[in-house]
């Protein structure tokens, strides 16, 4: 199978694979979710697990907890993720797998990422004028998605567009149960994903023992 045809199954098992949100203060705990979910698939020895194919109800109450600790979950308040690298590594100590973030990356260092093998799917940040420039829904003021900081999965770049997930896009469409496929060109991406309060923030998972992506780091550090 080729590399284009590879990366073609990957983002419509994404897809199919990711759940929906329930409120809309979920959204970086369902992206921190629907991450680890197609992360062990493709690994099943990755040690988190997210819960759905838990063995049983216990087992998956304990795995749902984990996570909202992962993603420094509150009911009314939704996620922080300013401290969710150092949660997936404080959980992921002594195992061969490291969460790594990564600013002022560009649309190369991205595709990088979604092109090897041993990484998950990133998480990445956006500026809020997001939500300004998308068709699919509108968040009218005073709904909690006005104050969400956008949290989006991208799953693919190809002919300058990028495709990705945006947990808000199925929560607010009732046409459908599949999750949404979205796509923005790679002009707005970029600028949106530039001016984000930290500038192309980036978060993923790799299973590369030692593996230490230096080329993706901080270079603000």
């Amino acid at each position: 199978m080729s590399k284009d045809s590879q990366n073609q199954q990957h983002t419509q098992t994404a897809f199919s694979r990711f759940t929906g949100l329930e409120s809309e203060l979920d959204c970086l705990l369902l992206a921190v979710r629907n991450m680890l979910a197609d992360y062990r698939e493709f690994h099943p020895d990755f040690p988190i697990n997210p819960g759905e194919d838990a063995d049983d109800e216990e087992q998956r109450k304990a795995a749902r907890n984990e996570l909202k600790t992962l993603a420094g979950h509150r009911s009314r308040f939704g996620g922080n993720f300013s401290q969710l690298e150092a949660r997936l590594n404080g959980r992921l100590e002594d195992t061969s797998f490291e969460a790594y973030t990564a600013t002022q990356i560009d649309l190369g260092d991205l595709s990088k990422i979604l092109n090897t093998e041993t990484a998950s799917l990133p998480l990445v940040e956006l500026d809020p004028e997001y939500f300004d420039k998308i068709d699919e829904y509108d968040v009218q003021p005073g709904q909690f998605g006005a104050s969400e900081t956008p949290i989006l999965i991208p799953i693919q770049i190809e002919d300058d567009i990028v495709i990705y997930w945006d947990p808000l896009a199925d929560y607010y469409d009732n046409s459908t149960t599949n999750p949404v496929e979205m796509t923005l060109s790679e002009t707005t991406f970029l600028r949106l994903w530039s001016r984000a309060e930290r500038a192309r923030w980036t978060l993923w998972l790799d299973g590369q023992e030692q593996k230490k992506m230096a080329e993706f780091m901080d270079i603000d550090q």
